[in-house]
């Protein structure tokens, strides 16, 4: 008896699923920013950066595993903050490490990058995603920029999904 209440249980639960109920992984959410490494001297041609790194401006440990200084990239792809807005990063060119996993050589470049938010409702298994508007990544100068130029695809740059370039990064 104790079986059958139990199925009888699971049976219903399974029935009272709607479709909507579960966010599809194919589903759009919080898109993030895409740019594109281009030649500064012929800018439709792409240039890798060598020995590559992203990591958090505030916090040298915490870094994009994607990008962690082995091998090169021809684009990278940043999340950006929800709860503000601003977000920064430090972009390494030819980074290294010792042994101990001190910084030993590489270039830093920290980029800003500023934006409006707006929360856009998904679905109700989804809920919201938060898209980005009105937005502009600068340079920080320094002796020695690796990063010559930003430019944005559009102008007044929205981010709403993950589909295209955003910004190319000439150097």
């Amino acid at each position: 008896m104790k079986k059958k209440l139990i199925l009888l249980f699971v049976f219903c639960l399974t029935l009272s699923c709607e479709r909507d109920d579960i966010c599809a992984e194919s589903t759009p959410t919080t898109p993030r920013l895409i740019m594109d490494f281009l030649d500064l001297s012929n800018s439709d041609n792409p240039k890798s950066v060598a020995n590559f790194r992203v990591e958090d401006a505030d916090d040298s440990t915490r870094f994009l595993p994607d990008y962690s200084g082995s091998g090169a990239a021809t684009s990278v792809i940043l999340p950006l903050k929800t709860n503000e807005n601003s977000t920064q990063f430090v972009l390494y060119n030819g980074y290294t490490t010792d042994s101990d996993g001190n910084v030993t050589g590489g270039n830093p470049d920290t980029i800003t990058i500023e934006y409006g938010t707006e929360e856009v409702y998904v679905s109700r298994a989804c809920g919201f995603k938060t898209i980005f508007k009105n937005v502009e990544v600068t340079i920080e100068t320094d002796s020695d920029n690796w990063i010559q130029l930003i430019q944005p695809v559009n102008a007044n740059q929205s981010i709403e999904d993950e589909t295209t370039t955003h910004f190319n990064l000439l150097h």
